[in-house]
């Protein structure tokens, strides 16, 4: 299926969260206010994101998630939350790599307050990028009568993050410019991969 996370937006609120700003407490004003608008202005110029989405049937034998066609994944984590799923979903998703530029670019010239709101711009719009992935799947299935569950990502649980490199090889995440750094971290930074299952209702 055919992916589209293009317009994508940038919740203010999960903005200011992530910047650091307690729930429901009074909103920035004054320069605040003027630097947070030219984040967001910047960011919308700078993110492209894009997203790579694989599927196939699965088979769990004594917790390893064995996808057809010769991936295989063993997690005791990833295998309960999978029980009962007859395919599951591999997505990766990225805004590119322009912004995290423009941020280390503000850290050389010691602009440290907007370099870190550009950042938590960057976070908020790859979390955004994904759950717009997740949404477009789980509506997908629900018309073929089907549930998904919750995504779940390389790290988490017992899901050993270096079985990331085969898996994005699987999802084919190369294809939308992610690659593997330094301790299996994805380059560009601001990018998320998960799995997804799906089960009949």
């Amino acid at each position: 299926m055919h992916i589209n996370i293009s317009n994508i937006q940038i919740p203010y609120e999960d903005f200011l969260i992530r910047a650091g700003y307690k729930r429901n407490a009074s909103p920035p004003y004054g320069n605040m206010e003027i630097l947070i608008s030219e984040t967001f202005q910047i960011t919308k110029m700078l993110i492209k994101p894009k997203a790579a989405v694989v599927f196939a049937d699965i088979k769990i034998t004594e917790n390893v998630i064995d996808f057809k066609g010769g991936f295989g994944i063993k997690s005791i984590s990833l295998s309960k939350l999978l029980n009962g799923c007859f395919k599951a979903y591999g997505v990766a998703v990225t805004i590119g790599s322009a912004l995290e530029k423009k941020r280390n670019d503000l850290i050389s010239k010691k602009e440290t307050s907007r370099a870190f709101l550009l950042d938590c711009a960057g976070s908020v719009a790859a979390e955004e990028a994904i759950k717009s992935a997740n949404l477009q799947i789980k509506q997908f299935e629900e018309t073929q009568n089907n549930m998904t569950t919750k995504r779940f990502s390389p790290g988490y649980g017992d899901w050993k993050l270096d079985s990331q490199k085969e898996f994005l090889k699987w999802i084919g995440a190369g294809g939308i410019g992610i690659f593997l750094g330094g301790a299996c971290q994805m380059i560009p930074e601001k990018s998320v991969s998960a799995i997804i299952g799906v089960s009949g209702k």
